[in-house]
């Protein structure tokens, strides 16, 4: 459509629960090659799996890069009844013109991993945006620099950096909830883990993190 290539297969998010499944939805920004070779472009894929088997769902990819390769890969392993377990452990071809050495869809498959041993506990950007609409009484906490910080983000957020994090505990009530988040929620994954740590016990990251993010940013060009 346009500039935008998109894509699905098997069943969605709403699907899934229309046929009665209990999920995990997982949400993987990145770049549909090496993200300092020429012409690499931005995806973000939205991998789903049964929640009580951990077998894989649906697929749904969209961006301006390459997404056919990712749902092809998702296809097989759907139809063959593969785990998110399983499909973290494929060896997916490399070379930096076609692929990071992670692919996406291995990382999307790593989150939803984690998500179901119950290790990383995220949130979808649109239920942080209702949170945020209803003024929900809770922190949402930026973990990028302060450049990146400064540059785009989101309303309403807090900035500690990650590097800082553990030196700055203090500055954050453990009776509240914290939502962490970065470019990609890689390093908010981190900041819930250190939080965890520290006895903070409601702490979740927001999925797929700033590029993930579907609405208006403070910052942004229209």
């Amino acid at each position: 459509m346009f500039n935008v290539n998109a894509g699905k297969t098997g069943l969605s998010e709403v699907e899934a629960l229309a046929n009665g499944y209990d999920i995990e939805t997982a949400l993987s920004p990145a770049h549909d090659k090496a993200h300092f070779f020429p012409g690499a472009k931005p995806i973000v894929l939205k991998l789903i799996a049964e929640k009580i088997s951990g077998r894989l769902l649906g697929l749904q990819a969209a961006g301006e890069g390459a997404v056919d390769k990712r749902l092809d890969a998702a296809a097989t392993a759907i139809t063959f009844g593969a785990t998110a377990e399983q499909l973290s452990q494929v060896d997916l071809a490399y070379a930096p013109p076609y692929s990071a050495a992670m692919d996406n869809l291995i990382v999307a498959a790593d989150i939803l991993k984690n998500k179901l041993a119950g290790h990383a506990r995220g949130i979808s950007p649109h239920e942080v945006k209702r949170k945020l609409d209803v003024k929900d009484d809770f922190i949402l906490l930026d973990v990028r620099s302060p450049a990146e910080h400064g540059e785009v983000g989101i309303e309403g957020a807090r900035l500690i950096p990650l590097g800082v994090l553990r030196e700055r505990l203090d500055e954050l009530p453990k009776d509240k909830e914290i939502i962490t988040f970065c470019k990609i929620s890689l390093r908010g994954y981190e900041a819930q883990n250190i939080l965890d740590a520290a006895g903070f016990e409601n702490t979740k990251f927001m999925d797929g993190g700033i590029l993930a993010w579907p609405y208006q940013l403070r910052g942004a060009k229209t």
